[in-house]
């Protein structure tokens, strides 16, 4: 068994339909097949509504992108369909109620769910991005595989609540317009393996994608990350894709990773979390001014 991250660019067309000829495209490079897991970038979803003579603000395009949601999630069962693989599609504005939230379809050929972002960044609040309820826990043929939108990899109890239920995979499709917000989701998503001792995949839009705001430039890099513990590498890096390009990280020894990180090694922080947080007094400061 295979997991494959993409880093993706998204790309204007002519036709509503391009972007799925692009990603049946990439999957067929990526040998995806039923035994692949594989995990696409936050609003890489929005490809689905760049075509045509399209002039609009962010709110403009989050009413946009919510217009074409649930076509790109049938573009992706059909993919799954085609392939045999569990995919979780790119995320994007999706309604819910009167509100519209950050939402990406996980789709299996035995069923599906979604992931939802918890936590808006400053700029989803400032357009008015709703959060989002808990996703579950999804059980697969893979193992117990959660999910993560980009800023919410960052809180680490969101994480936590799953590592606890038994998560061996963590999905973090993310998409952040500098450096530095790439690399607090990196820097996030090697926490989240370490404290859980999972299995992370972060998946990031990259590039720039022209007349179109919320996504307009992109960092990142596709990686694959398990606990720097046991037999893993010292970095725990276990397969990245090419810096700020659209590319793939492909582990192709899911299962045994999995089982190399459930194990530990050295040290066993997922085992151990339950001592930080027994009840302590108030903390007391120290004055040595």
């Amino acid at each position: 068994m295979k997991l494959i991250a993409f880093s993706w660019q998204p790309d204007w067309a002519q036709t509503p339909d391009h972007w799925l000829e692009r990603y049946r495209a990439a999957l067929s490079v990526a040998e995806a097949d039923r035994d692949s897991l594989v995990v696409f970038p936050e609003y890489a979803a929005l490809e689905a509504a760049l075509y045509g003579d399209v002039n609009l603000d962010a709110r403009g395009w989050m009413t946009r992108g919510a217009d074409h949601f649930e076509s790109y999630c049938d573009g992706i069962r059909t993919l799954v369909a085609e392939t045999g693989a569990t995919i979780l599609g790119g995320s994007g504005f999706a309604r819910v109620g009167d509100s519209i939230i950050n939402r990406a379809l996980f789709c299996a050929p035995e069923g599906e769910g979604y992931i939802n972002k918890r936590t808006p960044t400053l700029y989803e609040r400032d357009i008015d991005l709703s959060a989002g309820e808990a996703s579950p826990l999804f059980e697969t043929r893979f193992g117990k595989v959660a999910g993560l939108i980009c800023y919410d990899s960052e809180f680490p109890r969101l994480s936590r609540h799953y590592a606890e239920a038994g998560a061996d995979i963590l999905l973090v499709p993310s998409c952040t317009d500098t450096e530095h917000g790439a690399m607090r989701v990196e820097i996030a998503c090697r926490a989240r393996a370490l404290e859980g001792q999972m299995i992370v995949a972060m998946a990031p839009l990259v590039g720039e994608v022209p007349d179109c705001e919320v996504i307009d430039v992109n960092f990142g890099q596709a990686a694959i990350f398990g606990p720097p513990d046991g037999a893993f590498p010292a970095t725990g890096i276990l397969a990245t894709g090419t810096k700020h390009f659209q590319s793939t990280a492909t582990l192709e020894t899911l299962g045994e990773s999995v089982a190399e990180a459930r194990k530990g090694g050295a040290v066993s922080v997922k085992t151990h979390w339950p001592e930080s947080e027994t009840p302590q007094k108030a903390v007391k400061t120290l004055n040595l001014r």
